[in-house]
């Protein structure tokens, strides 16, 4: 048996790192690049299983086959629906993701789990549409890149275990489950993948002390701490 929700995701800089805040740099990676945040992948495994969900981007339509090879590639889970923008017609990304969010209430059951990012206008377009649906929306998780104000009632996240933490406490997820999101968030060698250079890092995992996750826990925060320590030096060099 399934999820009883359906989940709605952005891509770039929720799951794929694009440095969205740089339009130039986010067109080179939509093309070459293919680096994934590290445990989110397996929070969606844990999460939908192989239930059909829906990945909504401002992505041009002309990269709808680079995307599906992403998501596979990072064994993301497999019934992906993906809606992207129109370059020519749709310009204006705040107006295409609110049309779009009109056209899952017409396609996709609710109620919905949004998961974004706060580079561009997930924040805004997925609050408003929960004011215009409150009985639709279950949550909404926005990743911290930029770290600018969010609306009331957003869950902020830097890494996929606050994502399965908040859900474990909504009972929508195991104890188990959100053990191997954290495991594979320690298990990445590559800080970048966890907290990219260009977005604002935690001092640490700022999250109410569970019994049974304690380890996974304090080794989560340590690792963000010493991220956030070395991003006070000299900004690395890009090199994803």
């Amino acid at each position: 048996m399934g999820p009883a929700f359906t989940l709605v995701t952005d891509l770039d800089d929720t799951l794929k790192i694009s440095h969205t805040t740089s339009r130039l740099r986010t067109v080179f990676r939509g093309l070459f690049m293919h680096h994934a945040y590290a445990g989110m992948a397996e929070l969606y495994q844990e999460w939908i299983g192989t239930q059909p969900y829906v990945l909504i981007s401002s992505s041009p339509q002309s990269i709808a086959g680079k995307i599906g090879g992403f998501l596979k590639r990072h064994a993301f889970p497999p019934h992906a629906s993906i809606w992207l923008r129109d370059w020519f017609r749709q310009t204006d990304i705040r107006r295409y993701k609110t049309e779009t969010l009109k056209r899952l209430t017409r396609e996709m059951p609710a109620p919905y789990i949004f998961v974004g990012d706060d580079s561009e206008w997930d924040p805004e377009v997925f609050h408003r549409f929960q004011q215009e649906n409150p009985d639709r929306v279950l949550a909404i998780y926005i990743r911290r890149m930029r770290g600018r104000p969010l609306p009331e009632g957003v869950t902020p996240y830097h890494t996929a275990f606050e994502i399965a933490y908040a859900e474990l406490l909504a009972k929508r997820l195991k104890v188990p489950q959100v053990a191997r999101v954290g495991k594979a968030i320690l298990d990445q060698a590559n800080s970048d993948l966890i907290i990219p250079y260009f977005a604002v890092s935690p001092d640490g995992l700022a999250l109410e002390v569970h019994p049974t996750l304690q380890n996974i826990q304090n080794s989560l925060h340590e690792r963000l701490a010493l991220i956030h320590e070395q991003r006070k030096s000299p900004t690395p060099v890009d090199a994803l």
